[in-house]
């Protein structure tokens, strides 16, 4: 029926170049051409508020988990201009910092909140993800009570960067048996996969002790195939092992999976679509995995047997005449 397909009218605003819903499904913000980032109803898909801050199109948002976080939002846009959003009252936002990273923004991201606050923001320039975090900052004869952030950057390529992914933070030996599994950390040590222009996807281990990020494995490399468009961390429900899915210009998606921590990671499926697959999105269980196709498709798979995936669902999207 008409009502259970979510049609939000922000074709008005020019380019929509993303689209993320929160945590729980309530609210969507939108990224428009026209700078404005935008939140909407999910339910009535009515116009909430108008996020007006930078000055080129907007280009990547992203949602903070959870209801604790002291920030709710993140953008980037075509300038590199980054801004982190504070939702004082209902409806009423504003950014409480900005940066600037190299290129156009193309990725942003909070990580899973049991690691804390912590945003990690990359451009289309340089190979570089910084990471950005906040400190509390007390009153003092000459200073009131604040906050501050600190940014502190990573290289990660040698070009651009195209995407990233948090892992989730629950360890993969959650449900394992034996007395190595009783001593496991509850939560895994932060792990990121990311991606490049020049077609490198990496996966990165951070040091909980020294905050040092580590590469573990390349599992493509620049220059030997198709441009990389997304990678995803699938989530994590308990099992052992570990799947990244990564999806590529010439509508390639691949399944990447390591058994168990430490071991290497190894292609467990391909398969190819009629078009560019351009994004990726599991649902929150991990069991199934959307790809967004071409201009206006999407593509829901479900894991099977034996590792394979079929298709469930071919959606493609319609405007209203």
């Amino acid at each position: 029926s008409p009502a259970a397909v979510g049609i939000f009218d922000a074709s008005r605003f020019g380019r929509l170049h993303d689209a993320q819903y929160d945590t729980f499904g309530r609210r969507l913000a939108t990224a428009s051409s026209d700078g404005v980032v935008r939140i909407w109803n999910a339910a009535s898909h009515e116009l909430m508020a108008e996020l007006r801050l930078h000055q080129t199109a907007a280009l990547v948002v992203a949602w903070a988990a959870g209801r604790t976080s002291p920030v709710q939002l993140v953008s980037g846009a075509a300038d590199g201009s980054i801004a982190i959003w504070r939702e004082d009252k209902q409806g009423q936002w504003k950014a409480v910092h900005q940066l600037r990273v190299k290129g156009p923004a193309s990725t942003v991201s909070f990580c899973p909140p049991e690691y804390g606050l912590l945003v990690a923001v990359a451009g289309g320039e340089g190979g570089e993800v910084c990471m950005l975090t906040r400190k509390e900052v007390t009153a003092s004869p000459v200073l009131p009570a604040g906050e501050q952030w600190i940014a502190r950057p990573v290289q990660v390529h040698e070009e651009g960067i195209v995407a990233l992914s948090w892992a989730p933070a629950s360890s993969p030996a959650t449900l394992a048996a034996g007395p190595a599994a009783a001593r496991a950390a509850m939560r895994g040590p932060r792990r990121l996969v990311t991606a490049a222009l020049g077609g490198s996807v990496k996966i990165w281990r951070c040091d909980d002790k020294t905050d040092v990020w580590t590469m573990q494995q390349e599992l493509m490399q620049r220059g030997t195939g198709p441009a990389v468009c997304d990678v995803a961390w699938r989530p994590n429900i308990g099992i052992p092992s570990s799947s990244v899915a990564i999806c590529l210009e010439d509508g390639s998606v691949q399944i990447w999976t390591q058994d168990m921590e430490g071991q290497p990671w190894n292609c467990q499926a391909t398969w190819t679509l009629d078009d560019e697959a351009r994004r990726l999105a599991w649902s929150k269980t991990g069991s199934m995995l959307a790809v967004s196709v071409g201009e206006m498709g999407s593509v829901l798979f479900k894991e099977g047997p034996v590792g394979s995936w079929s298709k469930i669902s071919d959606l493609e999207a319609r405007s209203e005449e």
